[in-house]
C-alpha cells in the first residue's frame, strides 16, 4: 500500500495569522474578518473585529475554503468564470466558493497545508494582506 506523508497546519499556527491580520487592520483602523483553514478548507481560526460588516464573516470563511480547496489565491478563479457566466453560475451553485480577491493559499514546500481568508475592507487591501500573511 502506497502512503504519502501529509503536513498539517497547526491551531496555534493558524491563531498566528489570524492574530497579525486583527494587528495589522488594528493597525490601519480597519475592522475585518479573517479565517484560517486547514489544507481540507476545515476552519482552524477565525475572528470578527468590532465594527467589521457581519457579512464579512463568512466571506473570510469563504475565501480560505476556496483557496485551500484549489490550491491558489482566490484572485485567480475570477478569470475561470470571467468569460464563462454559465459555468460561474454552476460552480458557485455546488459550495460555499469564492470567487474575487482575499483567499490565499498557505504553501510549505509546495504543498497547500491550509489558506487565510480576509473580508470586510477593499478588495485590493483584502488580497494584499491574505497574500502577504500566507506568505506568497
Amino acid at each position: 500500500m502506497d502512503l504519502r506523508t501529509t503536513r498539517s497546519l497547526t491551531f496555534g499556527a493558524a491563531s498566528e495569522l489570524v492574530g497579525s491580520a486583527v494587528r495589522s487592520a488594528h493597525d490601519h483602523g480597519t475592522p475585518i474578518s479573517v479565517a484560517v483553514v486547514d489544507a481540507e478548507g476545515m476552519l482552524l481560526s477565525f475572528a470578527r473585529m468590532d465594527g467589521a460588516p457581519a457579512f464579512s464573516a463568512g466571506l473570510a470563511i469563504a475565501k480560505a475554503t476556496t483557496s485551500a480547496t484549489f490550491g491558489r489565491a482566490t484572485s485567480d478563479m475570477e478569470e475561470l468564470v470571467a468569460d464563462r457566466p454559465a459555468f460561474a453560475v454552476g460552480f458557485l451553485g455546488h459550495g460555499g466558493w469564492y470567487v474575487g480577491r482575499g483567499g490565499a493559499p498557505i504553501v510549505v514546500d509546495g504543498e497547500t497545508v491550509g489558506a487565510i481568508g480576509v473580508s470586510g475592507n477593499t478588495a485590493e487591501v483584502e488580497d494584499g494582506l491574505a497574500k502577504r500573511l500566507a506568505g506568497g
